[in-house]
C-alpha cells in the first residue's frame, strides 16, 4: 500500500465521471479496514485548494483514516460548483449524487475501507450537495458535516438558489420529511436508525445567510424524527446544550450540541461570531480559510468519531468547555 501522499482516479456513473484524488495518510496501519471522509469543495476550486484550506489531510495522519476530495468540472459548471440545485442533481442513481457514490465504490474496490464509517462533509455548494448525499445514500453515509451549506433540496433552480443563499430556502419542516423519502431506497439496501449531522457557520457570512445553519438543523431533526417513527420509536426529542467558547485571540462561537434520550449525541451546530464565507480553523489564513475560528475539520472528525461504532478511539481538538458555560433548554 502505498504511504502519504495524493492518489489520483476517476469515477464513472448514470451521471457521468469525475476525477477525485484521494489523500493516503502516512499513519496509516495495515491489516484493518479504516474510516473514509469525503470532503466536497465549493465553487471555483479543486482538491488541492479543500485540502489547503481545510487542514483535513492533517486530521487524517492524527487519526488514520482516508480523505477523498471529488473535483467538479468546468464543463458541469463554469465556476465548478456542485449542482445542488437543479433536480436531475437531487436524487438517488442520477446526476451528481450517483457520480459521488460511484467515487466512494471506486475507493472501497481499492482500499480496506470500514463500511460503517464513511462520511460527507462539503462547503458552500458543496456543503448544499452533502445534505442531498446524506439523503439520498443513507446506506453509504453514516453521518455528514455542512459548512456554510444549506438544508435538503433548498432550490430547485438558479433563481430558488440565489434565494435560498441570501433568505435561506423552504420550510425545513417540510424539506426534512422530503429529505425522510428521499432515504427509503438506501434503506432499503441498509437501515439506518438516525442520520447525525454537525453544522458550522460564520456569523458574518455574506454570501450564504446564517439562517441556512438553522434551517438545516431543523431540517435533519425532523428527518431523524421521521427515521424514529419508520422503526416504530416513539417520543423522539432532542435536548439543546449551548457552549460559549472564545478561541485565543481569535473569534468567539457558540456550539449548540443536541442530545437524544440524555445520551445519544445527534447534532452540532457551530456558530462562528465574526466569521464570514471561509473555513474556520484553516492551516493558514486566505480568501476561503480563517485561522481565528475554532478548527473545524478536528471537530467535524470529533464528531463523526463519537457517532460511529467505537466513540473512545476520537481525538478531541481542545479541552472541554468549563461547564458554566453551558446553557440546556
Amino acid at each position: 500500500m502505498k504511504k502519504q501522499g495524493w492518489i489520483a482516479g476517476t469515477a464513472r456513473a448514470a451521471g457521468g465521471s469525475r476525477d477525485f484524488k484521494l489523500w493516503m495518510p502516512g499513519t496509516l496501519e495495515e491489516g484493518g479496514a479504516c474510516p473514509l471522509v469525503m470532503m466536497l469543495h465549493g465553487c471555483t476550486h479543486n482538491a488541492e485548494d479543500m485540502a489547503e484550506i481545510s487542514g483535513m489531510n492533517g486530521v487524517a495522519e492524527a487519526n488514520r483514516f482516508l480523505v477523498v476530495y471529488p473535483e467538479q468540472s468546468r464543463m458541469a459548471n463554469l465556476l465548478k460548483c456542485w449542482n445542488w440545485f437543479h433536480p436531475k442533481h437531487q436524487t438517488r442513481d442520477a446526476g451528481e449524487p450517483s457520480i459521488l457514490a460511484a467515487v466512494v465504490e471506486e475507493v472501497r474496490s481499492t482500499y480496506d475501507i470500514d463500511p460503517n464509517r464513511v462520511y460527507v462533509v462539503g462547503v458552500s455548494a458543496g456543503g448544499a450537495m452533502a445534505s442531498i448525499l446524506a439523503a439520498t445514500y443513507p446506506d453509504i453515509f453514516a453521518a455528514t458535516a455542512l459548512f456554510a451549506g444549506a438544508e435538503f433540496k433548498a432550490a430547485t433552480s438558479v433563481y430558488e438558489a440565489l434565494a435560498a443563499m441570501k433568505g435561506g430556502g423552504p420550510d425545513p419542516l417540510g424539506q426534512g420529511q422530503l429529505a425522510f423519502e428521499a432515504m427509503r431506497n438506501g434503506l432499503a439496501h441498509k437501515q439506518r436508525r438516525r442520520m447525525p449531522v454537525i453544522v458550522f457557520h460564520g456569523s458574518a457570512d455574506t454570501a450564504v445567510s446564517p439562517v441556512n445553519a438553522e434551517q438545516a438543523i431543523t431540517q435533519w431533526s425532523k428527518t431523524n424524527e421521521c427515521l424514529a417513527v419508520h422503526h416504530g420509536e416513539g417520543g423522539f426529542a432532542l435536548t439543546e446544550t449551548i457552549i460559549d467558547g472564545q478561541v485565543p485571540n481569535g473569534y468567539s462561537y457558540q456550539k449548540h450540541a443536541y442530545v437524544e434520550g440524555g445520551t445519544r449525541l445527534l447534532m452540532e451546530k457551530w456558530v462562528v461570531q465574526g466569521l464570514g464565507h471561509a473555513w474556520s480553523g484553516s492551516p493558514q489564513p486566505s480568501r476561503y480559510g480563517d485561522p481565528k475560528g475554532p478548527n473545524a475539520s478536528a471537530e467535524i472528525w470529533r464528531f463523526f468519531c463519537g457517532s460511529g461504532p467505537n466513540p473512545t478511539a476520537c481525538l478531541s481538538s481542545q479541552p472541554s468547555l468549563p461547564q458554566a458555560l453551558a446553557k440546556t433548554k
